[in-house]
Parts: structure tokens; C-alpha cells; sequence
């Protein structure tokens, strides 16, 4: 919401209950939490704005000012509490406020910069938090771009007087660029107006309004820089190697032909498949990197775009360290913001066009064009052509409501239509990177026939695509290992798979354990060698830690996964470990692939175990699987037994297999959706994977196909 600062102050004065309804509306947010905060946050806010003291930048808000109320960012899921807007000495300039109304007495500095500890669980620190809105509007905002306006930001606590701890070490360099204030009298009186004079002593109207309007748009010369260094540096994790460097190849030759040097290319899709650890991921960041180094490029935006919480943190912070600036997450975006609208937007238009519109998924097409009809604006990040090229990488993820498995609540309106038709429609070029057995979950259903489909409805040209196989970098580029293993999860008999295994454990290092404890064991010998280890297995424990504050420090009882083993003594023990653990409300999976210092898995990265969403598309020395009671060896074939799958990902699937009274189609249904996400587990490992099997028969089974039997 866009409105004069007197007109702001009038209206919390007066009519409160009326703005906040209005926010409501605005927003698509809301429920008794969210209107208790805003009616705590916006009348202190209106104080802070109304103090006698504020000079003439009080004069400046009194008539003329202007702030914007809950702005979401172009293209991004975030919104600023409140953006400040009008003219500097050095022209338009825009203050990002982070409201925090937090008791903050007992909160203490986080183990490294950007945390906080609060409550007994680690959050974000509010200087963070505006930092990455404040950098974000620096380089990818058009309308700062184009009037080169200046941005900054600062957090105002609203609720207690005293955020000391807050600019402790070490959080002191953040908080003096991103300053924390609150109401306190000498505060409001004195250091809140002289910082806000700094950055704005005039009105701008139409800065404002141009501002709000602003849309996606990549800084070219911003992008170029974090290309150079994917491209170029010695240490990059971006290496391709043979078939990938073929695949680069190709890739380059038809963006070379198509798109390079044209000031308006073709719309077009490709696609490249390959199977783990083929190298998709690296390729992608190699054809982002290419693109936007090339002073040939027409003008756009070029995307990385993800379709897993846990891709997206990780591959922003993969694009942060490679750019060396936390802004360069911002060309990384999520597979659902290509959608037309929010659930929010639709929950509105619902409530003005009737309960009934966009409620049928089979009635998609219709759908958006009555969004068109009704000449509803398509949310930034979902316009037509709005990339120029989009790179999806774990395509086989995206949602495909077209058939029943899609449809849900995801967090987008599932009614509007396949993810992968919107990022068609929205990009001049899409590239899916994608492996069809990777897909386990219910709702990752889309396939490289929807994929040609959606083109050809579109007007894109559809090139040949181009086969990663062969490719391995993983398991010690062992292909004949990844080969294995599918064989092994197809249920191929051992008498044909262990001399197949013979030859690839000369080079791949696979070895069973007897119990947990024996399994960790080992890897933390690995651990001692300096390689990078981690602990894996698929959903077949229950999260019982899920929201707990400090996990890691519950009674060994209370975790998540309590086995019971019998040591070499032949003492009953219990072995104990929790899920890995995502802070920052579950969306940072970081801390348990790449450990950041000051994470729990950067001082133990035993002291957790991942699951197959957490860790597809990743890699480490060694790995060790937990193979559960999901899926079992039982009369000479693979079982499910729902009874063990706690995958929320497979509910629909873990529900009709549960209604058989014997195993049938359905039991096949999710027997072959654990066996993909074993597959993923079983080739998460460069050097090597360690295995301990939790039911007896499937581990006999297990050892002989691995020629391992009369070990």
C-alpha cells in the first residue's frame, strides 16, 4: 500500500481497524496473529514518525512523504514491512524498515554473523534479514536501476527499548551498515530522524509511485561479475568433465545460433537428462554462467530457477559464495513464481467472483484466460516472456496438476495450471535439466513428453534433447556402480548382480555395517581423513524433533530416529540420532548440506541424518545409508510396507496402499516411489557408501548381490 505519511498517520489515528482490513485485502495475509502484530507495530510506527523532533525531515513526512506498507519485492515471496520513499542529496532514495515487535531481553548473538538466539532457537538477525531486501532492491529492482536510486536499510523494534546484544559481536559491522533503532524517547527524539535525514530530506512523488511498480530486472553488469567467477575461478565447484563438456557444448552451439547476437531470439525449449551424478547441476550453473558473461546476450533476465525448498537455499548460497555478495541470490527463483497469481490473489478474487472460480485443476486453460478476461495483473516473476532464458534444473520435480498426483496444496494454486507450461510461457528460452527417476514424490510428476507438449502449444521449437548418459562423476565415475543399483531396486536376482559388483568395488568403496553405531564408526574415520561424510536415509522414521528449538539436545529417547543394536559385548544399546535440522522456519537446508560454521553439521556432521528431498542433487565423500523397513526383500522381490513411510510426499500413495488387503497396484505405486528415492540415497557418495540394513532378509539379500554373501 502506497500512501502519504500524513495520510498513514490520520489513518491509525482514526480508523486502525479500517487500515489493517485494508492491509488484509491488500496482502492476502492475515488471521488473529497477523492483525494483533500490525495493530501493535503500526500505531508505534506512526509515533516514531510523528516526533516533534524530527526537523524538517519531520516537516518532509508531515506533507509530503511518502511509504509503502507491506511491499512485496519484484519477482520474490518476501515482503518489506514498510519502504520509506522520496529524495536525497544524490537524488531519489528509498529507507527498507524492518518492524520487529520483540521482547528481545534474554536474546543473545548467534554463533556466526546474520543469527541471532532467541527463545532457545536460532533465527535470522532483523540487520539480515533487511540486508538481503535492501541488496535485493540494489540489483534487481527496474525502477532503482533505471533512476540509480539509493537504498538502504534499518530495523526499528518496536516493543522493547533496549537491542544491545543485538549489535554485539559478531553482528557489530552488520548493525552499524543496517542499524537497529527503537522507540526509545532519546532515540525517537534524536538517532532515528538523523539517520533517516541522511538518505531523505524531500518528497518524490513520482519516485514513489514508480518504485511500487518496479519490476524484476537483473543488473547486467552485477550478473556478469558472479558469472566471471563461476566461470573463472580455481576453485570452482562448476567443473565440467566429458560428457557434461559435450553437453556444454551443444547447449552453447544452438544458444550460439539462436539467442546470441539476435536482439530478438525464437522461443524455444531444451532439455538435457541424465542420471545421478551425470553433472545437471554443474552444467546448469556452467550455462547461466556462459550466458551472462557474453556481452552478446539480448537484453533479459537470465534464471536459475529451483523446484525444492532445499534446492533453492542451496543454491542461493552456492550463488552467494560464488559472488561473494549475498544479492546474487537473487537469479535464483523458485519453480511456483512463475504461477499467475498468489493463493492470496485468488482467495481474493474468489471472494469477488465466487467460491467456485479456478476449482477445478482439469479446467486449468480456462482458468488463466478468465485471469486475462478480468484483466487481473500477473505477479511479477509471471509475466509473459518476462525471462529471456529460464534454466530449471531438477525439472523432473515440477508439479504437474494435469493429472491427479498434482493436485494439492502446495503453496501455489495447483487450478492454474503445470509449473513447467508457466515457465514456458514466461521465458523466451527454457532449459529443463531433468532425470525421470528422480521424481519420488507423489506431486513431482512432470515428463519429458509434457515438457515437448506444453512447447508445441506455445510456439516454442522443441531441439533433440541431449543424454548426460555415461556421465558419472559420482561413485568414483563409476557408471557401471549406478547401474547396479538400479538393477539391485528393480529386483535383478544376485547371482547377476554380484559378479557385476566385483568389478566396480574395485574403485567404488561399498561396505556393510551391522549396527548404527558400527556405520558411524566408520565414517567418522573418514571424518578423521578429512573427507566430507554424511548420514542418510529415506522416510521411514517419524519427525518426531520437527519445531523443537534445540533438537540436538533432546533426551537420546526423544529423537527421531532411537535404534536399538547389540554391541560386540553383547550389551543392548541405543543409537540415536534427529532429522536434519532446518532452521529459519524450515527453509534453510544449508545447515545440513554445506555446514556453515557455527551450524551443529559444521562442528559434527554426524550429528544428523538426511532424507531424500534434503540431499537430491548433492554430493559428499561418503555417504551412509540407513535402509529401513520401508522397503523390504521378501519372496524373491521388492515390498512397501506403508506401515514404515512417513514420507509426507507419499501420503496419497501411502493411503491407497494401505487400502489392499494383499499387494497390489498400488503397493507397486509406492514400492517404485521408495525405490527412486533409494536410488538417490545409494548415489549421493564420490568415494564411497556404507550401508546398514535395518531388516535381516533384505540385508542377506543386500550382501549377496554385492558378492558379499559369505563375508
Amino acid at each position: 500500500m502506497l500512501m502519504r505519511v500524513s495520510e498513514f498517520r490520520e489513518r491509525v489515528s482514526t480508523d486502525l481497524p479500517g487500515l489493517i482490513a485494508e492491509l488484509e485485502s491488500a496482502t492476502g495475509r492475515g488471521g488473529d496473529d497477523e492483525r494483533h502484530a500490525w495493530g501493535l507495530s503500526l500505531p508505534a510506527l506512526a509515533g516514531a514518525l510523528t516526533a516533534p523532533s524530527l526537523g524538517e525531515l519531520h516537516v518532509y513526512l508531515g506533507g509530503h512523504g511518502y511509504l509503502a506498507l507491506e511491499y512485496q519485492l519484484p519477482a520474490a515471496s518476501s515482503w518489506c514491512d514498510v519502504v520509506l520513499l522520496g529524495r536525497g542529496v544524490n537524488g531519489p532514495s528509498a529507507v527498507i524498515v524492518e518492524l520487529k515487535h520483540w521482547i528481545t531481553r534474554g536474546d543473545r548473538p548467534g554463533p556466526i554473523e546474520g543469527l541471532m538466539e532467541r527463545g532457545g532457537a536460532i533465527v535470522l538477525h532483523p540487520s539480515e534479514q533487511v540486508r538481503g531486501y535492501t541488496e535485493y532492491c540494489r540489483r534487481f529492482h527496474s525502477t532503482v536501476q533505471e533512476q540509480r536510486a539509493v537504498v538502504r536499510g534499518c530495523v526499528l523494534f518496536t516493543a522493547d527499548s533496549t537491542v544491545g546484544r543485538y549489535a554485539d559481536p559478531p553482528n557489530d559491522s552488520l548493525v552499524r551498515e543496517y542499524p537497529c533503532f527503537t522507540l526509545a524517547p532519546e532515540v525517537v527524539r534524536e538517532t532515528w530522524p538523523a539517520y533517516l535525514a541522511r538518505t531523505l530530506n524531500a518528497a518524490d512523488e513520482r519516485f514513489a509511485r514508480a518504485f511500487v511498480a518496479g519490476r524484476y530486472r537483473q543488473d547486467r553488469g552485477f550478473v556478469r561479475q558472479i558469472g566471471a567467477q563461476i566461470r573463472d575461478r580455481a576453485d570452482s565447484p562448476f567443473v565440467l568433465l566429458d560428457h557434461q563438456q559435450r553437453a556444454f557444448a551443444l547447449v552453447r552451439a544452438r544458444l550460439e545460433s539462436e539467442v546470441l547476437g539476435r536482439p530478438a531470439p525464437r522461443k524455444q525449449v531444451m532439455v538435457i537428462q541424465g542420471p545421478p551424478g551425470s553433472g545437471k547441476s554443474v552444467l546448469a550453473a556452467r550455462i547461466w554462467s556462459a550466458l551472462v558473461t557474453d556481452h552478446r546476450l539480448p537484453n533479459g533476465s537470465v534464471v536459475l530457477t529451483t523446484t525444492s525448498t532445499a534446492q533453492t537455499s542451496n543454491w542461493a548460497k552456492l550463488f552467494q559464495i560464488a559472488g561473494d555478495a549475498r544479492a546474487a541470490s537473487g537469479v535464483v527463483k523458485r519453480a511456483s513464481s512463475y504461477v499467475p497469481i498468489t493463493t492470496q490473489t485468488l482467495g481474493r478474487l474468489r471472494r469477488k467472483y465466487g467460491a467456485s472460480f479456478a476449482s477445478n485443476p482439469a479446467a486449468w486453460r480456462d482458468n488463466v484466460q478468465q485471469l486475462r478476461n478480468w484483466g487481473v495483473r500477473f505477479q511479477d516473476g509471471a509475466a509473459d516472456e518476462q525471462y529471456l532464458v529460464s534454466i530449471v534444473d531438477e525439472a523432473h520435480a515440477l508439479i504437474n496438476p494435469e493429472h491427479p498426483e498434482g493436485r494439492g496444496q502446495y503453496g501455489f494454486a495447483p487450478t492454474l495450471g503445470p509449473l513447467g507450461w508457466h515457465i514456458i510461457r514466461c521465458s523466451t528460452v527454457s532449459i529443463f535439466l531433468l532425470d525421470p527417476e528422480q521424481g519420488f514424490r507423489d506431486r513431482e510428476n512432470t515428463t519429458l513428453d509434457d515438457i515437448c507438449r506444453w512447447a508445441a502449444e506455445l510456439g516454442a521449437e522443441v531441439s533433440e534433447p541431449i543424454s548426460l548418459e555415461g556421465a558419472q562423476f559420482r561413485c568414483a565415475g563409476s557408471a557401471e556402480y549406478v547401474a547396479w543399483v538400479e538393477a539391485l531396486l528393480r529386483g535383478k536376482a544376485a547371482e547377476e548382480l554380484a559378479p557385476l559388483a566385483r568389478k566396480w568395488r574395485q574403485v567404488f568403496d561399498v561396505q556393510m555395517a551391522e549396527t548404527p553405531a558400527a556405520l558411524e564408526q566408520r565414517l567418522r574415520e573418514r571424518v578423521a581423513a578429512g573427507r566430507s561424510v554424511r548420514l542418510v536415509a529415506s522416510y521411514a522414521r517419524e519427525w518426531r524433533t520437527k519445531g523443537a528449538a534445540r533438537p540436538h539436545a533432546l533426551p537420546a529417547a526423544q529423537k527421531d530416529f532411537y535404534e536399538p543394536y547389540v554391541d560386540e559385548s553383547g550389551t543392548r544399546r541405543y543409537w540415536s540420532k534427529i532429522w536434519n535440522f532446518i532452521p529459519q522456519n524450515g527453509s534453510d537446508y544449508t545447515w545440513f548440506i554445506q555446514a556453515p560454521a557455527g551450524s551443529p553439521m559444521h562442528a559434527d556432521p554426524l550429528c544428523e541424518v538426511g532424507c531424500p528431498y534434503a540431499v537430491r542433487g548433492f554430493d559428499f565423500d561418503y555417504v551412509g545409508v540407513l535402509w529401513l523397513s520401508d522397503l523390504v526383500w521378501r519372496d524373491g522381490r521388492w515390498r512397501a510396507d506403508p506401515k514404515h513411510v512417513y514420507d509426507t510426499g507419499l501420503d496419497r500413495s501411502v493411503r491407497e496402499a494401505k487400502t489392499e488387503r494383499v499387494p497390489g497396484p498400488a503397493g507397486e505405486k509406492l514400492r517404485s516411489a521408495l525405490a527412486q528415492a533409494y536410488r538417490i540415497l545409494l548415489t549421493r557418495g564420490l568415494s564411497g557408501c556404507y550401508l546398514w540394513i535395518e531388516d535381516r532378509e533384505t540385508r542377506e539379500h543386500v550382501r549377496a548381490c554385492l558378492g558379499l554373501a559369505g563375508d
